[in-house]
């Protein structure tokens, strides 16, 4: 699934869920990710589900932090493009902190 329709459908996953990115590329709107249950690892020792590990996914943020980041973006702009959620993932991803939206 695209990071897009992901970042559009947010509401659509559950709270446990998480979402998993490609480690060794620049992600953007078009980025394949997957949402998975975290802990549906294996083992105890697993860290990251087998599915995410044999293609090659980390782990980048549960799925309540990204509500938060969608919904802070709504709330400082009523009509968010795509652009807009792109810009403010990112953001929080690499400051652990919230966009302004210019």
């Amino acid at each position: 699934m695209a990071l897009r329709s992901i970042l559009n459908n947010i509401e659509k996953f559950e709270w446990s869920d998480a979402l998993f990115l490609p480690e060794d590329e620049t992600w953007s709107l078009d980025t394949q990710a997957a949402i998975i249950d975290p802990d549906d690892v294996e083992d105890e020792i697993d860290e990251v589900p087998k599915f995410a590990k044999d293609i090659k996914l980390m782990y980048t943020l549960d799925i309540q932090t990204i509500k938060g980041i969608i919904k802070n973006a709504y709330e400082q702009k009523t009509e968010c493009t795509d652009e807009d959620l792109i810009e403010a993932f990112l953001y929080y991803y690499d400051n652990d902190a919230f966009i302004v939206i210019k």
